[in-house]
């Protein structure tokens, strides 16, 4: 089951906020092409074969803006797709009507606290991106604190090198009794026979008698580096007696009581499929959701409650319309967006099921690029895209067309 947050919600836990106050840095010109400002601009337009003829170009008063997933879209791995170049350049300013265009960058990667992820891509495009601009899957959770700030979660999934990093971007957004996979290992080592802590990672594990610890939530920060072993205490800590691990409560008579209230379980995004340099599409946390909830059916009879964070969720499509609102509108604006001002924000991405459907269904205009998850010899994309393209700069400079010109 997938419990929808709605934008009342979001209101509710105070979440809107996250996006107010002051607009994001500028975008630093691109030194890689040797310009500064758009002094140059109208022969990087030419370079990228727009119509010379700027009366075509509709008044600027159309606002137009990105959101730009990055696995299979702006990189291969670790690799960054030329494309990628060409198409920060129009946003940049390259472009006819010599202005930058707002954007961010909108991904079911995650694994990084925003800042490092803006360090890290900056590097990689050879411009600053502001952390502001990056919507990671997990970046939507900060909206969980107001209820489980305090209590102790279980976190599981993400980068395990350095140690300790999902607790860190967990502690970050403000959960403050956050418990890992190695933490639980450390302490019952019977658990998951299978592994051994290693010492680099033993170092940074928070002690604790968990007889005397109630688990309050399990939130998925990010993929699973281990399916088995995560897998399985997912289901010690929901099977568990008062959030207690180690206990079981569908042990005792009556725990099979379907009416029993189930402790939460949040995904960060439901991403069965991705796409890096390998030639064949990659499995995600869709595909360890779907492995827990059918050892969890197998297990006790029940069906696995959870909410889905990410792309196609609508709550991540609202805040990812904040973030390009505080760039697009005058500072305190509550102008109500119309149809067409949510049609000229273009999703481009690589995955029809997460990028596709959840712009579609926001209302967004969506690009489907080929470098990515889609494939053609895979058949027409479940969910159809606004446009089908070869790689970003296609879908930029399609965008551009549209939105800007007759």
């Amino acid at each position: 089951m997938n419990t929808a947050f709605t934008r009342s919600k979001l209101a509710q836990l105070g979440f809107l906020s996250v996006t107010e106050g002051a607009h994001p840095s500028p975008i630093r010109p691109v030194q890689r092409l040797g310009f500064v400002g758009f002094s140059t601009s109208a022969k990087c337009a030419e370079q990228q074969h727009f119509p010379p003829n700027l009366g075509s170009i509709r008044p600027a008063n159309r606002n137009l803006a990105f959101a730009l997933d990055i696995d299979g879209v702006l990189k291969q791995g670790l690799n960054v797709l030329p494309a990628a170049l060409r198409a920060f350049d129009m946003i940049n300013g390259a472009n006819p009507l010599n202005r930058p265009i707002p954007f961010l960058l909108l991904t079911n990667g995650g694994g990084y606290s925003e800042q490092e992820r803006a360090i890290r891509l900056s590097k990689d495009f050879g411009f600053d991106i502001p952390a502001d601009r990056i919507v990671q899957a997990h970046t939507v959770m900060k909206s969980l604190t107001s209820m489980y700030a305090d209590s102790p979660i279980l976190c599981l999934g993400g980068p395990e090198w350095p140690p300790n990093r999902g607790r860190e971007v967990m502690n970050d957004y403000g959960f403050r009794d956050v418990y890992t996979a190695h933490d639980l290992l450390v302490a019952e080592p019977a658990a998951w026979p299978f592994y051994a802590v290693p010492k680099e990672h033993r170092d940074v594990c928070r002690t604790a008698d968990f007889s005397k610890v109630q688990f309050k939530a399990i939130m998925v920060f990010h993929d699973s580096r281990d399916f088995g072993r995560d897998i399985q205490l997912m289901i010690d800590i929901i099977r568990s007696r008062d959030g207690v691990f180690g206990t079981f409560d569908d042990e005792l008579p009556g725990g099979q009581d379907s009416a029993k209230r189930q402790i939460p379980v949040f995904f960060s995004h439901g991403d069965l499929l991705w796409g890096n340099d390998f030639p064949g599409v990659r499995f995600g946390q869709g595909a360890f959701r779907i492995a827990a909830e059918a050892i969890y059916q197998a297990t006790t009879g029940r069906p696995l409650q959870y909410t889905v964070f990410g792309k196609p969720e609508r709550l991540t499509y609202e805040y990812a319309e904040a973030v390009l609102r505080k760039q697009i509108e005058a500072p305190n604006s509550d102008r109500q967006w119309t149809v067409e001002d949510r049609a000229n924000i273009w999703m481009i991405g690589d995955n029809p099921a997460a990028d596709i459907k959840g712009a579609n269904d926001y209302g967004f205009s969506s690009a489907l690029v080929r470098t990515g998850v889609y494939r053609d010899a895979t058949g027409a994309p479940a969910h159809k895209p606004s446009v089908l393209v070869n790689d970003v700069e296609e879908a930029v400079k399609h965008a551009i067309r549209q939105t800007w010109g007759e």
